[in-house]
Protein backbone atom coordinates (compact mmCIF):
# COMPACT_ATOMS: atom_id res chain seq x y z
CA UNK A 1 0.00 0.00 0.00
CA UNK A 2 3.32 2.35 0.53
CA UNK A 3 4.28 1.75 -2.67
CA UNK A 4 5.00 5.03 -4.68
CA UNK A 5 4.37 7.34 -2.25
CA UNK A 6 7.08 9.67 -2.94
CA UNK A 7 6.08 9.88 -6.40
CA UNK A 8 2.04 10.83 -4.94
CA UNK A 9 3.57 13.17 -2.53
CA UNK A 10 5.06 15.19 -5.43
CA UNK A 11 2.58 14.95 -7.84
CA UNK A 12 -0.24 16.23 -5.27
CA UNK A 13 2.15 18.73 -3.75
CA UNK A 14 1.72 20.17 -7.47
CA UNK A 15 -1.70 19.87 -7.55
CA UNK A 16 -2.61 21.60 -4.49
CA UNK A 17 -2.72 22.26 -0.71
CA UNK A 18 -5.20 20.25 1.17
CA UNK A 19 -6.11 20.09 4.72
CA UNK A 20 -8.39 19.51 8.30
CA UNK A 21 -9.04 21.46 11.52
CA UNK A 22 -5.90 22.18 13.45
CA UNK A 23 -8.59 22.30 16.57
CA UNK A 24 -10.11 18.65 15.19
CA UNK A 25 -6.69 17.14 13.88
CA UNK A 26 -7.69 13.45 12.02
CA UNK A 27 -11.65 14.09 11.77
CA UNK A 28 -14.26 12.76 9.64
CA UNK A 29 -13.91 13.51 5.69
CA UNK A 30 -17.00 14.79 3.56
CA UNK A 31 -17.09 16.61 0.46
CA UNK A 32 -20.29 18.77 0.79
CA UNK A 33 -22.16 18.87 -2.78
CA UNK A 34 -24.82 21.04 -4.39
CA UNK A 35 -27.59 17.95 -3.60
CA UNK A 36 -30.97 19.32 -2.36
CA UNK A 37 -34.30 18.11 -2.20
CA UNK A 38 -37.07 20.17 -0.38
CA UNK A 39 -38.68 18.04 2.11
CA UNK A 40 -35.81 14.95 2.51
CA UNK A 41 -34.54 13.88 6.05
CA UNK A 42 -31.49 11.74 5.62
CA UNK A 43 -29.42 10.09 8.96
CA UNK A 44 -25.48 10.84 7.91
CA UNK A 45 -23.30 8.51 9.44
CA UNK A 46 -19.50 9.45 8.81
CA UNK A 47 -16.80 7.86 10.03
CA UNK A 48 -12.75 7.43 9.42
CA UNK A 49 -10.46 5.31 11.10
CA UNK A 50 -6.46 6.03 11.26
CA UNK A 51 -3.21 4.01 10.90
CA UNK A 52 0.06 5.06 11.43
CA UNK A 53 -0.69 8.14 13.42
CA UNK A 54 1.99 10.10 14.87
CA UNK A 55 1.74 10.44 18.89
CA UNK A 56 2.25 14.01 20.65
CA UNK A 57 0.38 15.33 18.24
CA UNK A 58 -3.37 15.19 19.44
CA UNK A 59 -4.49 13.39 16.47
CA UNK A 60 -7.15 10.62 16.35
CA UNK A 61 -7.60 7.03 16.36
CA UNK A 62 -10.73 7.23 14.89
CA UNK A 63 -13.42 9.99 14.39
CA UNK A 64 -16.96 9.45 14.25
CA UNK A 65 -20.07 12.30 12.99
CA UNK A 66 -24.05 11.63 13.15
CA UNK A 67 -25.73 13.97 11.65
CA UNK A 68 -29.52 14.84 10.33
CA UNK A 69 -29.94 16.92 7.24
CA UNK A 70 -32.82 18.26 6.24
CA UNK A 71 -34.26 20.13 3.00
CA UNK A 72 -35.85 23.03 4.18
CA UNK A 73 -36.20 24.21 1.05
CA UNK A 74 -34.62 23.04 -2.81
CA UNK A 75 -32.25 25.27 -2.39
CA UNK A 76 -31.05 25.16 1.81
CA UNK A 77 -29.81 21.99 3.30
CA UNK A 78 -30.20 22.43 7.42
CA UNK A 79 -27.98 20.57 9.55
CA UNK A 80 -27.19 19.31 12.86
CA UNK A 81 -23.97 17.34 13.77
CA UNK A 82 -22.84 15.34 16.89
CA UNK A 83 -18.76 14.86 16.50
CA UNK A 84 -17.36 11.88 18.36
CA UNK A 85 -13.22 11.69 18.38
CA UNK A 86 -11.22 8.71 19.72
CA UNK A 87 -7.68 10.83 20.53
CA UNK A 88 -4.65 8.56 21.06
CA UNK A 89 -3.65 9.68 24.36
CA UNK A 90 -7.33 10.37 25.97
CA UNK A 91 -10.59 8.58 25.72
CA UNK A 92 -13.03 8.34 23.39
CA UNK A 93 -15.29 11.75 23.48
CA UNK A 94 -18.11 13.99 22.21
CA UNK A 95 -16.00 16.43 20.81
CA UNK A 96 -18.08 19.32 19.57
CA UNK A 97 -22.04 19.73 18.41
CA UNK A 98 -22.31 21.80 15.19
CA UNK A 99 -25.18 23.52 13.28
CA UNK A 100 -24.61 23.65 9.49
CA UNK A 101 -26.10 25.76 6.43
CA UNK A 102 -26.07 25.01 2.78
CA UNK A 103 -27.67 27.51 0.50
CA UNK A 104 -27.93 25.91 -3.42
CA UNK A 105 -26.93 29.39 -5.13
CA UNK A 106 -27.17 27.74 -8.43
CA UNK A 107 -28.17 23.92 -9.60
CA UNK A 108 -26.32 21.93 -11.65
CA UNK A 109 -28.12 21.44 -14.73
CA UNK A 110 -28.48 17.63 -15.48
CA UNK A 111 -29.92 18.06 -18.75
CA UNK A 112 -27.05 19.98 -20.40
CA UNK A 113 -23.82 18.10 -21.69
CA UNK A 114 -21.92 20.56 -19.53
CA UNK A 115 -22.80 22.67 -16.20
CA UNK A 116 -21.59 24.14 -13.27
CA UNK A 117 -23.12 24.85 -10.05
CA UNK A 118 -22.23 27.07 -7.28
CA UNK A 119 -23.31 27.08 -3.34
CA UNK A 120 -22.71 28.65 0.43
CA UNK A 121 -21.59 27.00 3.50
CA UNK A 122 -21.34 28.06 6.66
CA UNK A 123 -21.07 26.04 10.32
CA UNK A 124 -20.53 26.63 13.42
CA UNK A 125 -18.92 24.60 15.81
CA UNK A 126 -19.52 24.49 19.72
CA UNK A 127 -17.50 23.15 22.05
CA UNK A 128 -18.44 20.26 24.46
CA UNK A 129 -15.36 19.20 25.76
CA UNK A 130 -12.65 20.49 27.50
CA UNK A 131 -10.19 20.16 24.94
CA UNK A 132 -11.90 21.06 22.15
CA UNK A 133 -12.56 24.46 20.81
CA UNK A 134 -15.52 26.31 18.36
CA UNK A 135 -15.00 26.91 15.27
CA UNK A 136 -17.11 28.76 12.39
CA UNK A 137 -16.79 27.82 9.16
CA UNK A 138 -17.87 29.94 5.89
CA UNK A 139 -16.67 29.29 2.13
CA UNK A 140 -18.14 28.61 -1.09
CA UNK A 141 -19.21 25.33 -3.17
CA UNK A 142 -18.13 24.67 -6.51
CA UNK A 143 -19.37 21.76 -8.84
CA UNK A 144 -18.56 21.57 -12.96
CA UNK A 145 -20.54 18.44 -14.37
CA UNK A 146 -19.97 16.89 -17.55
CA UNK A 147 -22.05 14.21 -18.56
CA UNK A 148 -20.65 11.72 -16.22
CA UNK A 149 -17.98 13.24 -14.99
CA UNK A 150 -17.86 15.67 -11.65
CA UNK A 151 -15.94 18.09 -10.23
CA UNK A 152 -16.41 19.53 -6.66
CA UNK A 153 -14.69 21.78 -4.90
CA UNK A 154 -14.86 22.88 -1.23
CA UNK A 155 -12.75 25.92 -0.09
CA UNK A 156 -13.90 27.24 2.90
CA UNK A 157 -12.57 29.83 5.66
CA UNK A 158 -12.32 28.72 9.59
CA UNK A 159 -12.18 30.41 12.52
CA UNK A 160 -11.70 29.33 16.18
CA UNK A 161 -12.47 31.14 19.28
CA UNK A 162 -13.20 30.88 23.32
CA UNK A 163 -11.13 27.98 24.70
CA UNK A 164 -8.35 26.56 23.26
CA UNK A 165 -8.21 28.66 20.46
CA UNK A 166 -5.56 29.96 18.13
CA UNK A 167 -4.94 33.18 16.46
CA UNK A 168 -5.62 33.17 12.86
CA UNK A 169 -7.49 32.62 9.92
CA UNK A 170 -6.87 28.66 8.41
CA UNK A 171 -7.89 27.98 4.62
CA UNK A 172 -9.53 24.68 4.62
CA UNK A 173 -10.93 22.53 2.41
CA UNK A 174 -11.34 19.07 0.21
CA UNK A 175 -11.68 18.38 -3.24
CA UNK A 176 -13.98 15.60 -4.94
CA UNK A 177 -13.57 14.08 -8.86
CA UNK A 178 -15.97 11.37 -9.89
CA UNK A 179 -17.03 9.35 -12.96
CA UNK A 180 -20.19 7.86 -12.62
CA UNK A 181 -19.48 3.90 -14.39
CA UNK A 182 -23.15 2.93 -14.04
CA UNK A 183 -26.30 3.89 -12.15
CA UNK A 184 -25.78 3.17 -8.36
CA UNK A 185 -21.84 3.32 -8.53
CA UNK A 186 -19.01 6.03 -9.34
CA UNK A 187 -15.76 5.77 -8.38
CA UNK A 188 -13.15 8.67 -7.89
CA UNK A 189 -10.26 10.58 -5.87
CA UNK A 190 -10.64 12.86 -2.88
CA UNK A 191 -8.09 15.09 -0.70
CA UNK A 192 -9.01 17.25 2.49
CA UNK A 193 -6.62 19.13 4.42
CA UNK A 194 -5.79 22.75 6.11
CA UNK A 195 -3.32 24.97 6.26
CA UNK A 196 -3.39 26.98 9.31
CA UNK A 197 -2.91 30.52 10.07
CA UNK A 198 -2.82 32.32 6.31
CA UNK A 199 -0.86 35.23 7.63
CA UNK A 200 1.74 33.32 9.12
CA UNK A 201 1.45 29.27 7.62
CA UNK A 202 3.37 26.63 9.27
CA UNK A 203 5.62 24.11 6.72
CA UNK A 204 4.56 21.45 4.79
CA UNK A 205 5.94 18.80 6.81
CA UNK A 206 3.46 20.37 9.75
CA UNK A 207 0.45 20.15 8.20
CA UNK A 208 -1.97 17.59 7.31
CA UNK A 209 -2.34 16.23 3.95
CA UNK A 210 -4.70 13.12 2.77
CA UNK A 211 -5.62 12.25 -0.71
CA UNK A 212 -7.05 8.74 -2.18
CA UNK A 213 -9.54 6.45 -4.23
CA UNK A 214 -13.23 6.40 -3.29
CA UNK A 215 -16.06 4.27 -4.04
CA UNK A 216 -19.61 6.04 -4.50
CA UNK A 217 -22.32 3.47 -4.28
CA UNK A 218 -26.51 3.28 -4.02
CA UNK A 219 -27.55 0.07 -2.43
CA UNK A 220 -31.40 -0.69 -2.55
CA UNK A 221 -32.63 -2.39 0.51
CA UNK A 222 -36.31 -1.98 -0.18
CA UNK A 223 -38.99 -0.04 -2.44
CA UNK A 224 -37.91 3.65 -2.59
CA UNK A 225 -35.53 3.24 0.19
CA UNK A 226 -31.58 3.11 -0.65
CA UNK A 227 -28.36 3.87 1.54
CA UNK A 228 -25.48 6.05 -0.17
CA UNK A 229 -22.34 4.83 1.53
CA UNK A 230 -19.01 6.03 0.34
CA UNK A 231 -16.00 3.74 0.89
CA UNK A 232 -12.20 5.03 0.25
CA UNK A 233 -8.55 4.77 2.01
CA UNK A 234 -6.83 7.59 1.71
CA UNK A 235 -2.77 8.47 2.00
CA UNK A 236 -1.44 10.81 4.82
CA UNK A 237 1.40 12.55 2.45
CA UNK A 238 3.43 14.52 5.61
CA UNK A 239 5.16 13.21 8.82
CA UNK A 240 2.41 15.24 10.56
CA UNK A 241 -0.51 13.28 8.88
CA UNK A 242 -1.47 9.30 9.80
CA UNK A 243 -0.12 6.85 6.87
CA UNK A 244 -4.13 5.63 5.73
CA UNK A 245 -7.35 6.59 6.81
CA UNK A 246 -10.17 4.20 5.90
CA UNK A 247 -13.42 6.41 5.13
CA UNK A 248 -16.94 5.11 5.10
CA UNK A 249 -19.72 7.40 4.89
CA UNK A 250 -23.36 6.12 5.08
CA UNK A 251 -25.94 8.55 3.81
CA UNK A 252 -29.64 6.64 5.28
CA UNK A 253 -32.97 8.31 3.97
CA UNK A 254 -35.38 9.26 6.55
CA UNK A 255 -38.20 11.12 4.87
CA UNK A 256 -38.94 12.40 1.50
CA UNK A 257 -41.97 14.53 1.22
CA UNK A 258 -43.85 13.36 -1.73
CA UNK A 259 -44.78 16.14 -4.22
CA UNK A 260 -48.01 15.99 -6.23
CA UNK A 261 -48.24 16.27 -10.15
Amino acid sequence: MRFGFVGVRIAVGAIAVICVPDAARAQTFDVKLLEVKQGYLELGLDNSLFWGVPRGLGLNRSAHDQSLDYGVRDWWRLSGVIKLENPIESDFRVARIAVENLFVLRPVDGKRPADFGVGWFTALEASVHQDTTNTFFVGPIVTLAAQKLSFTANPFLERNFGRNSVDGIAFTYGWQAKYELRDGLAVGVEAFGRIENLGDPPPWSDQEHVMGPVIFAEIPLGRDFKITPDIGVLFGLTPATPNVALKLNIGVPLHQQQRGN
